[in-house]
């Protein structure tokens, strides 16, 4: 009979503490902090108290209060064992009611249940959760596996919790704890951040997660613009801690799966290595000394390293180059300029601009035109100078090609002076070549005149006697004639 009365009482006492547990943990106020970071307590009298008041803050663990920090109206100050320099109560705060809990490196063990009690006032219960994140597995590559799961202590429905990436929102309001990625890419490493809260406090837990692979480009989306005739580097870094049992460059074909041909001027960078945010990076870059037109496409690296687990994984990337030059026309005197882009599938707006020199030699950039126009009328003034095209998309400045219309004159004069040159030397050899032509014509007509005088030699004989005996009588009868004429006046007088 004894025994079974000291039962109900047993019962008894133990649902009056499970009634009074449930209603301090109903009633009070809920903090989340992160662990290793400090956690305030709130004890905010609304009704002030003497600055030399008592103030005592109790942890309640199985329903068993414990002190943690008490002060007495005396001014001293009592701790609990192993909690001396980590728990205290700024004294400051007293004159304006403010008894907070402060809590240094805040840790799992730490979690549970206090009452703020001061003298003369109510007291108060707070709820202390400690939040932590981890990630599974310790070493992420490209193309694995991601978990990161926010452990929270003790546990608790009462709350809300949102996933950030370097400050993104990745996820919204919901009571996911844990976040998993199927297929990991460069763009997922970063500051993840673990946000739990409710609608009185809220707090915030990161880790750093690096993903092994290919550092930079990040992702496959990577733009290279340049101007023809000029260099370009094609970005491709690894990560340090890998091992590397190829890597290699190649030019993707549009017709067929096999490769195309690698311009004749590209080179793979021969710097092993590459400062980037203080780590060390495998530098694989590749290098085009002189971009040709015909020379733009999509260019892949690649690399085959092996995990930790010694598993091989293969990462590449692919890297668009899209070349870009200034094309001029002269049509009526007027110049017109053209920027070709071989790919224009990002670009929304041209901005021409002028380039003059003023004293000691120095640019001076004058914005002409700004709009989504690549052709540019250039004003007859301005026919012998410098012109920038620069092309935008809707963040950023993607690139530019100059265009030197001066040089393109000059070159334009001495090809028309070597036009005329050659004109005239073209008229001069004609003509000598027809004088050639007579003078060969004319030798011709007296060997083939001679030849024929040759097969005849006393018709030739014949011919010179009459014409010497012809001259002869003309020159008689030419004196004949002057000794008559004499005679005559000689009679006359």
């Amino acid at each position: 009979m004894a025994q079974d009365y000291i039962k109900v009482q047993a019962l008894i006492l133990l649902a009056i503490a499970m009634a009074i547990s449930c209603h301090n943990s109903v009633g009070a106020s809920m903090v989340f902090v992160a662990r290793d970071s400090v956690a305030v307590l709130p004890c905010v009298m609304s009704s002030p108290t003497k600055h030399s008041t008592a103030v005592i803050w109790k942890r309640i663990v199985d329903g068993e209060e414990r002190t943690v920090w008490r002060r007495d109206k005396s001014g001293l100050e009592f701790r609990a064992v192993g909690q001396a320099s980590k728990v205290y109560c700024p004294h400051p705060n007293f004159g304006s009611s403010d008894f907070s809990l402060h809590i240094q490196e805040t840790r799992e063990e730490d979690a549970g249940m206090y009452r703020c009690e001061v003298e003369g006032q109510n007291p108060k219960n707070v709820m202390l959760y400690v939040i932590s994140v981890s990630v599974t597995p310790d070493v992420v590559y490209e193309g694995g596996r991601l978990t990161l799961t926010c452990n929270i202590t003790p546990h608790t429905s009462a709350k809300t919790t949102k996933w950030e990436l370097n400050g993104s929102l990745i996820t919204s309001r919901s009571s996911m704890l844990t976040y998993t990625i199927d297929k990991v890419f460069q763009k997922d490493a970063g500051t993840w951040s673990c946000l739990i809260g409710s609608k009185q406090t809220e707090a915030k837990i990161s880790t750093l997660v690096q993903v092994r692979g290919i550092l930079v480009p990040k992702d496959n989306s990577e733009v290279v613009y340049a101007q023809l005739g000029s260099s370009v580097t094609l970005p491709c870094i690894f990560s340090s801690e890998l091992y590397f049992s190829s890597s290699s460059w190649n030019r993707v074909s549009k017709m067929s799966n096999l490769p195309d041909k690698l311009p004749s001027s590209f080179n793979v960078s021969s710097n092993r290595r590459f400062s980037l945010c203080s780590s060390m990076g495998v530098d694989r870059s590749a290098y085009i000394e002189s971009v040709q037109n015909g020379d733009e496409g999509t260019y892949r690296c690649s690399g085959a390293v092996a995990a930790d687990n010694g598993m091989n994984i293969k990462v590449e990337r692919n890297i668009q180059l899209v070349t870009a030059q200034v094309l001029s026309s002269h049509k009526n005197g007027k110049t017109t300029l053209t920027c070709r882009i071989s790919n224009t599938s990002q670009v929304i707006n041209y901005e021409w601009i002028h380039v003059g020199y003023g004293v000691n030699n120095t640019q001076i950039f004058t914005s002409v035109q700004n709009s989504s126009s690549k052709i540019l009328s250039i004003p007859k003034d301005k026919h012998l100078s410098e012109w920038v095209c620069r092309f935008y998309n809707k963040q950023q400045l993607l690139g530019n090609a100059t265009s030197h219309l001066q040089m393109m004159s000059g070159l334009e004069g001495k090809q028309q002076a070597t036009s005329v040159n050659k004109v005239a030397l073209i008229i001069g050899l004609c003509f000598l070549v027809l004088l050639l032509v007579l003078i060969l014509l004319q030798l011709y007509k007296n060997q083939r005149r001679r030849k024929m005088i040759f097969q005849y030699p006393a018709m030739e004989t014949i011919v010179h006697l009459a014409a010497n005996e012809r001259e002869f009588k003309e020159r008689v009868k030419a004196r004949e004639k002057v000794q008559s004429g004499a005679n005559l006046k000689s009679e006359l007088v």
